[in-house]
């Protein structure tokens, strides 16, 4: 939620932020539900708010909000962005589960896996194309992420971690599933939440909305969970508090930020993207705790630089073709 007060730092009318915001909603939702946008337009007219004749000094928020110009969009983000924060988090929890089950090893190169789902459900449901260069670069990543996991000098696993056969299994199908729905959150975020003309605006307001939603509703299953003895509940000391915090305030960079590339250019692309954090925690290990440079970093940070920079290539072949042919 801190998204919002940022973002409105740079639209301290509201008026004005709240129209901007919801005439872009009113873009996408026209992408979304043609026919039903079309009789709304047509149906202009007799609403009770003449959109055309519109002026921000003679009206309320209040009004806007109310307006039946306006109503079915303003519902239609509320319910994307409560889907959005339902799968955002459960792709989130169930990583949280899955590393009490199975090795940091798998568990990382079975996230990273993300990239081929977000490609997969592009083409489902995105329709995109099937492409060489995008095979290969989710291919390389993939490539990159399982060299440096399983072939580094020093396994992450957790000291607490049981070898039992059946309890890795599970926490690999966990981590399978999860990565599957973090690319399917991706992919459902380019296709329900972005507008044909990308809207910072918009997409940090999704992203606060997002943030409300969680504070709102997805506390419920916390109590249910303690109550049951699933996993009890615990306020945490100062320290760990601030630790949590310094993760949030980071999350809100990295969530906004996010948000923004899926919007800007892909799923897969975005995908993509976040693995380049791996060779960079690699590398900044190097230089901040003096950990060593293994063969195996410096091949899979190879393997994943490559995949970037080659699916980098395609986009920007694919937006000079489209300018050039209209």
């Amino acid at each position: 939620m801190i998204i919002l007060p940022l973002q409105f730092m740079f639209r301290l009318n509201p008026l004005q932020y709240l129209v901007e915001f919801l005439d872009v909603g009113v873009e996408l939702f026209g992408t979304i539900k043609p026919t039903y946008y079309s009789v709304l337009t047509r149906n202009q007219a007799v609403e009770e708010v003449d959109h055309n004749n519109y002026s921000i000094d003679d009206t309320s928020i209040t009004q806007i909000l109310t307006s039946r110009y306006y109503r079915s969009v303003i519902i239609y983000i509320l319910k994307i962005s409560l889907l959005f924060a339902c799968g955002i988090c459960i792709s989130g929890y169930i990583w949280y589960i899955a590393v009490n089950l199975t090795t940091m090893a798998k568990l990382t190169a079975i996230y990273n896996t993300s990239c081929f789902w977000a490609y997969v459900f592009s083409i489902i449901l995105l329709s995109e194309s099937i492409k060489v260069e995008k095979i290969i670069a989710t291919f390389l990543s993939i490539t990159g992420v399982v060299i440096m996991t399983f072939f580094g000098k020093e396994n992450n696993d957790n000291g607490h971690f049981n070898n039992n056969t059946i309890v890795i299994v599970m926490g690999d199908l966990l981590a399978c599933f999860g990565a599957l729905m973090y690319g399917l959150y991706q992919v459902l975020y380019k296709k329900l939440g972005s507008p044909p003309t990308p809207s910072f605006l918009f997409a940090n307001t999704i992203t606060g909305l997002i943030g409300v939603h969680t504070f709102l509703f997805l506390w419920i299953p916390i109590p249910l969970l303690h109550f049951t003895g699933i996993e009890l509940f615990e306020l945490p000391d100062s320290g760990t508090f601030g630790f949590i915090l310094l993760i949030a305030i980071a999350g809100v960079f990295f969530n906004a930020s996010f948000m923004l590339v899926i919007a800007l250019t892909s799923p897969l692309f975005a995908a993509i993207g976040i693995m380049l954090t791996i060779p960079i925690v690699a590398w900044a290990d190097l230089i901040v705790i003096n950990t060593p440079i293994t063969v195996s970093t410096v091949v899979g940070s190879f393997c994943i630089l490559l995949a970037f920079v080659l699916l980098s290539w395609a986009s920007i072949r694919d937006e000079i073709r489209k300018l050039y042919f209209s």
